[in-house]
């Protein structure tokens, strides 16, 4: 070969080298924001399974929290409980109003006793 084919050869194989080596580069630039990219989705996946996690044992601790009272109280001793409740509430406000009432009839009598028994 000649001097000037060894040149051009040599010019071929270094521009060559050149395009190689910019788009290694690139590649590596891509794959250097591919893993970033993935570290921050992997990040925010963390964070979410720990809130998941979170809401889980705060269900755990309700179901828990459930199955006692129902050991306690049913929901059919609550209803007839609360009937209980309403029941006692209306014989109270019955007594309350016999009493007034015979409040009412004695302060009468009393400021009428000398017109009833004469």
């Amino acid at each position: 070969m000649s001097d000037d084919n060894k040149n051009v050869a040599k010019n071929g194989w270094s521009e060559y080298g050149r395009l190689v080596l910019k788009e290694l580069e690139r590649l590596n630039e891509g794959q250097d924001k591919l893993k970033d990219e993935i570290d921050k989705k992997f990040q925010e996946l963390n964070e979410k399974m720990s809130e998941f996690k979170s809401t889980e044992k705060e269900v755990d601790e309700l179901k828990e929290w459930k199955e006692k009272v129902q050991e306690v109280w049913s929901t059919s001793q609550m209803k007839s409980a609360r009937d209980e409740v309403y029941k006692q509430k209306n014989h109270f406000a019955k007594t309350a109003g016999v009493l007034i009432a015979l409040q009412i009839i004695i302060g009468l009598i009393i400021s009428f006793k000398a017109q009833l028994f004469k």
